[in-house]
């Protein structure tokens, strides 16, 4: 969960941390559950809502 807090975060060097680790993975081809499963594989999400929603925007652009 500490990674997920760190990268959860609003700005900065966390929050451009996040969006590059997301805009290297790879969903093409892949079904909606199986890129969220994929997604979720490297960090369990933190616990406040805010920064999930961060995390989930940011895998709604791709």
């Amino acid at each position: 969960a500490m990674i997920g807090d760190y990268l959860g975060q609003h700005e900065g060097f966390p929050l451009a941390v996040m969006h590059a680790y997301v805009d290297s993975m790879n969903f093409s081809g892949l079904k909606f559950d199986a890129a969220i499963r994929e997604f979720l594989k490297g960090f369990r999400l933190p616990g406040e809502a805010q920064k999930i929603d961060r995390f989930m925007e940011k895998f709604a652009e791709r």
